[in-house]
């Protein structure tokens, strides 16, 4: 475990790094988004907001020991949450676009997407528990 958080902190930070800052170019994109998975109009333009701040958040706090345990924890929130809605999206049989990385890249949600976000949280989650 010694190598293997440090490494998967790694990870997340590039990924949450990323993921933020391209939707914080692309706020429009964002607020659809969220839009597009169901949350409601008057909702979707904070929302669409504040998610790329909390992903620059989650991937500031990871780079820093002490307060990588919180980055990790709220990582697994947000994952969770990506998958919550990536589930609801897929059962109801509606593929919106995940602009999951902002403008940069975009496909449909889909059990891929679902399966990566659930990836991402396990490793969020190793890194959460197998910190000191």
């Amino acid at each position: 475990m010694e190598i293997a958080v440090p490494v998967i902190r790694a990870l997340l930070v590039g990924v949450f790094a990323v993921a933020g800052i391209a939707k914080l170019a692309d706020l429009e994109g964002s607020r659809a988004a969220l839009a597009a998975f169901g949350v409601p109009g008057r909702f979707a333009p904070p929302a669409g907001t504040a998610l790329p701040i909390a992903e620059v958040a989650v991937a500031a706090l990871l780079v820093f020991n002490a307060t990588a345990r919180a980055g990790a924890g709220a990582a697994v929130v947000l994952l969770t949450a990506f998958c919550l809605g990536i589930a609801n999206a897929i059962r109801n049989g509606v593929t919106p676009e995940c602009r999951c990385i902002g403008q940069f890249h975009s496909e449909p949600a889909d059990s891929r997407t679902l399966i990566r976000n659930g990836a991402l949280a396990g490793l969020a989650a190793v890194a959460l528990f197998g910190s000191s």
